[in-house]
């Protein structure tokens, strides 16, 4: 079932189970105190019997009465009408009836309708109020039943015709029910035409849109609602809106990520192919004679051993950058001071590098929170990526200091070395990036130096960022929390 015609069968329901539950509870009520099931006939004439006689009634009833009394055959003659005269000047009306004839009755009553609905006669008058219906008309009565000198039975009436609310509803009441349930129905439709326009449409549209991004057009929008939709409607429209906007977002970082990793395969294989390449030319050389003398084979040797080492480092890394980008390597951090950590990588540099001028500026009391031996391993990337970039014209210096900005540490390793090129600088952190002239690996890097120095400050929830300039050296400042 449709929501628009579950709201329908819900305002139907609702109509009737109202009604049903008012007027279960008002019949209960009315059984309960009178000990009849109600109809409106019965409801009506229970009113009136409640209600009490005006002036007018009680005395031209009493006046009546006494003459019924003490004269009952008074009532049959002609010098009486001019008595009925004055009673009905006030607005009331007389009936007197002679066993089942009517032999008075005033202007504007209808005899054969007096004679189909006239009361029961009562010798002890124990039923003298009650309602009668004359020719269509409502009338309400107060009667008194006599006996005539001949012993016959006589009836006399007096009548007030019922202008109240009761009287019209029981003469206009199915038209008013009927107008009722008209005027109901009326709403009930327009309330539904009204949630159709601000839920009903609505969700079609966003169905309708839904079914077009499964069909492959995450381009396209969802519909913009009117002003007067729904509060929950807006919010679900938003929130496909953003459900769209992440789905375009997860899948181009997908797409990227397969771009990566066809980069990361032409890469892995150009990195492989050309030290292999080179070491099978060698080893061919060897076994077809073409190194004839020791010194020669000496120097094809040499090489194959150079290239298998860089081989073996190049599988190395590439192995470090794949556990890293699969979250395989484990962190252990620990609270250290910068100034001792960086002292012991500068004298191990010192002790293996005499030529490359390295300066320390470290405040003693700066902590921080990383793991020893992953960090240890950025620092020397960069301090090995800077001598392998080192002007052929001058020494290497290099300075290694730490910065305090508020509650962040900037670690800060600048070197006078070749620099690097505004096209390539957004480029190099890139896996296997070393610029295009470099693609020989001349200078013995793999490109996965600098990739794997960002994984391992990111793993510190920090960033590392660069400034070079080509010919002016370069510096790599990485960002960590204060500990």
């Amino acid at each position: 079932m449709t929501i628009k015609n579950r709201f329908l069968t819900s305002y139907i329901g609702g109509i009737i189970i109202a009604s049903v539950s008012i007027l279960s509870i008002l019949c209960i009520v009315f059984y309960v105190t009178t000990g009849y099931v109600p109809t409106p006939k019965i409801l009506y004439k229970t009113f009136t019997k409640q209600r009490s006689l005006s002036p007018e009634e009680e005395l031209a009833y009493v006046e009546l009465r006494n003459i019924a009394k003490h004269d009952p055959d008074k009532l049959l003659v002609q010098d009486m009408q001019k008595k009925m005269q004055q009673i009905e000047e006030k607005s009331l009306e007389v009936v007197i009836r002679h066993e089942e004839e009517i032999v008075y009755y005033s202007e504007g009553l209808v005899e054969k309708s007096l004679v189909v609905h006239f009361p029961m006669f009562d010798t002890n008058n124990i039923e003298t109020k009650g309602t009668i219906d004359n020719a269509g008309g409502l009338y309400r009565y107060i009667k008194f039943d006599f006996y005539y000198s001949d012993k016959s039975k006589g009836s006399v009436l007096v009548l007030k015709k019922e202008n109240s609310f009761l009287e019209f509803l029981t003469k206009w009441g199915i038209i008013i029910i009927f107008f009722i349930l008209l005027v109901s129905i009326a709403a009930m439709l327009f309330l539904n035409q009204l949630l159709h326009k601000t839920i009903i449409n609505p969700l079609e549209n966003l169905g309708q849109t839904m079914s077009e991004i499964k069909e492959g057009d995450l381009m396209i929008k969802a519909p913009t609602m009117p002003a007067n939709t729904a509060r929950e409607v807006h919010e679900l429209t938003a929130n496909f809106e953003s459900m769209r906007s992440a789905l375009l977002v997860s899948i181009q970082e997908q797409r990227n990520l397969e771009k990566n990793r066809k980069d990361l395969i032409a890469s892995i294989s150009h990195d492989l192919k050309t030290p292999i390449t080179t070491i099978i030319g060698y080893v061919e050389g060897l076994q077809e004679g073409v190194a004839e003398t020791p010194e020669k084979r000496e120097k094809y040797l040499n090489t194959i051993h150079s290239k298998s080492l860089a081989l073996d480092r190049l599988i190395e890394e590439l192995f470090l950058y794949s556990k890293f980008d699969a979250e395989a390597v484990h962190f252990e951090f620990e609270r250290i001071q910068l100034a001792k950590f960086f002292t012991h990588i500068v004298e191990e540099f010192q002790l293996y590098n005499r030529e490359v001028q390295l300066e320390l500026n470290v405040v003693e009391d700066v902590y921080v929170h990383i793991d020893r031996m992953q960090m240890n391993r950025a620092v020397t990337n960069l301090i090995e990526n800077s001598m392998k970039f080192k002007k052929p014209t001058e020494p290497l210096c290099m300075i290694l200091e730490v910065i305090v900005v508020d509650d962040l540490v900037e670690i800060v390793i600048k070197d006078n070395g070749q620099g690097i090129s505004e096209l390539q600088l957004p480029y190099v952190f890139d896996h296997f990036y070393r610029g295009e002239e470099a693609r020989t690996s001349t200078t013995g890097g793999s490109g996965l130096g600098l990739a794997i120095v960002k994984q391992i400050v990111e793993k510190h929830n920090g960033h590392v960022k660069i400034q070079s300039k080509l010919h002016y050296g370069t510096t790599v400042t990485i960002i960590l929390g204060k500990a």
